[in-house]
C-alpha cells in the first residue's frame, strides 16, 4: 500500500507496518510535499523502529510510493524533521521536491531578447535541473528579475501566460494548462468517490479583457481585446462561466501593461487573463479511494451526481494520505470552467 525510502534505503519492515501517518501533497505551481510519521521503540537510544535518527539530516533523500503495486509519487529530500515526546512518541519526516530549492535566496537578473520558455531553461540550468518547457512565442526585449527568488519569478511568469509548472524527478516542466482535454480517468459517485463538495459562483471580472501598451517606435498606443477562447474552456458543457454569470452583468476588465510593445504580445496576455479568470467558476473537493494515477494536471470525469454536477473537471491538487484508521485515500481539488 505504501513504500518509503529514506537515504536510499527502504524503511525497515517493522516501521512500514506501524506507520502512524503518511501523505504526499501535489499541487500545480507549488513544491511537492511528503510527510511520514513513525513511532519510537526507544527514543532514549535513538531507536525508531530500527532507524537511527542520527543518520538523518536535512537533504537526506526521501521517496514515497502509494498503491497496491506502489507507484512513486514523491522524489525529493528531507527539509524538516519534528520529534514529539508525549504520550505517544513520534517523529515526522517532511520532504520537498526539487522545486523547493528555487525558493532559496533572491537575485537580480536581467533577460534580454528571450521568450518565457528560454527564461525557464536558464532558471532550470542554474538550479541543476533539466527543462521541459513548451515553446512560447513572445520575445521580450527586457525582463528584470528584481530581488525575487527563482520560484517567485517563475510563478509570476507562469501566471501571466496562464501556464503551469512542476517538477518530476530532476526535470522542471513549464506548459500551457491541459484543462478541458479528454478525460484521463472517470470517478463515479459511491464507487471511487467517498465525499464530494462542489461550489459554483458567479464570475465578477473578466468576461472581456483589454490590455493596452505603447509602441515607442511608432509612438502610438496598442490595444488588444479578448472576449472568447478555445472550445475546451466549456469543459464539455454548453456555456463558459462568463456566459452563465452574465445573468447578473457583464464583467469587462482593462489594464495597461508596460511590457506590451506590439499587438501580438497584447493579444497573448489578454487571452491568458481571460482564460485564467474562468478558473474560479466551479471548484470541487473530493475524497476518493486511493489511486496513485490521480496527479495534478489531468482531466477527470465525475459521474453519477446528476446533470448539473457531472462532467469534466481539471485536477489541480491531490493529497495522497495513509493512516491505519482510514487506509489509503486521495483528496482531490478540482475546477471546471464551463457547464
Amino acid at each position: 500500500m505504501i513504500a518509503v525510502r529514506l537515504g536510499g534505503s527502504r524503511f525497515p519492515e517493522s516501521m512500514e507496518s506501524s506507520l502512524a501517518h503518511a501523505e504526499v501533497d501535489l499541487e500545480l505551481n507549488l513544491p511537492a510535499l511528503a510527510m511520514v510519521e513513525v513511532s519510537a521503540d526507544d527514543f532514549s537510544t535513538a531507536d525508531w523502529q530500527g532507524l537511527d535518527l542520527r543518520s538523518i539530516t536535512l537533504g537526506t533523500a526521501l521517496e514515497v510510493a502509494f498503491g497496491n503495486n506502489p507507484v512513486m509519487l514523491f522524489t525529493g529530500a528531507v527539509g524538516e524533521l519534528e520529534t514529539s515526546l508525549a504520550t505517544e512518541r513520534t517523529v515526522e519526516f517532511r520532504g520537498f521536491d526539487a522545486l523547493y530549492r528555487l525558493q532559496f535566496g533572491t537575485r537580480i537578473q536581467t533577460y534580454e531578447g528571450k521568450t518565457d520558455s528560454e527564461m525557464v531553461q536558464e532558471i532550470a540550468l542554474r538550479n541543476g535541473l533539466d527543462a521541459a518547457a513548451e515553446a512560447t512565442q513572445v520575445i521580450w526585449p527586457y525582463v528584470l528579475q528584481a530581488g525575487e527568488s527563482d520560484f517567485d519569478f517563475l510563478r509570476a511568469r507562469a501566471e501571466r501566460l496562464h501556464y503551469e509548472f512542476f517538477v518530476q524527478g530532476r526535470t522542471l516542466h513549464f506548459r500551457a494548462s491541459r484543462e478541458g482535454q479528454a478525460a484521463d480517468l472517470t470517478l463515479n459517485w459511491k464507487e471511487e468517490i467517498i465525499t464530494l463538495n462542489v461550489v459554483l459562483r458567479a464570475l465578477k471580472q473578466g468576461s472581456t479583457v483589454q490590455r493596452t501598451g505603447w509602441n515607442p517606435r511608432q509612438k502610438q498606443s496598442i490595444v488588444a481585446t479578448v472576449d472568447n477562447g478555445p472550445y475546451t474552456v466549456r469543459m464539455g458543457g454548453q456555456q463558459t462561466g462568463y456566459e452563465l454569470s452574465a445573468v447578473y452583468a457583464s464583467s469587462p476588465v482593462s489594464a495597461p501593461d508596460p511590457e506590451i510593445g506590439d499587438p501580438e504580445t497584447a493579444t497573448t496576455l489578454a487571452a491568458a487573463k481571460w482564460e485564467a479568470g474562468l478558473d474560479g467558476f466551479i471548484e470541487a473537493r473530493a475524497t476518493v479511494q486511493g489511486d496513485p494515477r490521480l496527479v495534478p494536471g489531468i482531466n477527470v470525469r465525475v459521474a453519477g451526481v446528476g446533470p448539473r454536477l457531472s462532467g469534466l473537471y481539471y485536477l489541480t491538487a491531490a493529497r495522497h494520505a495513509y493512516s491505519p484508521e482510514t487506509g489509503y485515500r486521495t483528496h482531490c481539488t478540482l475546477r471546471r470552467t464551463g457547464a
